[in-house]
């Protein structure tokens, strides 16, 4: 399981660190995610979603299509070096903005990777939700 928030900086090759706590799974599939950022899922995570994949209930074949082709397509396998970085390729640093400040955080299955100021921005409004659902929990 991923948790925590982790702040780095991308360097002029385009590698950032990966936490330590996060690299236990040596082999990381990264790809788009929601709201401008990335996903970085775990090689044996990979292997259930690409099976969950094959099950989604989609009417449209076109749809699923174009689904799978945008998920997959800008998908890439990638291994941390002997100090705990990663190379993102150009495609996937252009979608996420990812330029200087990096955040990277933990959610459950999975680690996201963002631009510090898209997560700032996104973080701000996402609180809000958290505040008005947090009660409910009891915690």
């Amino acid at each position: 399981m991923f948790v925590g928030l982790y702040e780095y900086s991308i360097d002029s090759k385009g590698r950032i660190f990966i936490p330590s706590k996060f690299r236990r799974n040596n082999h990381f599939i990264i790809t788009i995610g929601l709201d401008k950022c990335l996903y970085a899922y775990p090689k044996d995570r990979w292997g259930k979603l690409e099976n969950k994949l094959d099950e989604l209930p989609f009417n449209d074949k076109s749809e699923e299509r174009a689904f799978k082709r945008v998920l997959l397509s800008g998908a890439t396998e990638l291994k941390p070096d002997s100090q705990g970085r990663i190379l993102l390729p150009y495609h996937l640093r252009k979608y996420a903005e990812l330029k200087n400040d990096v955040i990277i955080i933990g959610v459950s299955s999975r680690i996201e990777i963002w631009s510090k100021f898209i997560w700032e921005k996104y973080n701000k409004n996402a609180k809000k939700l958290f505040f008005k659902h947090v009660s409910s929990l009891e915690i």
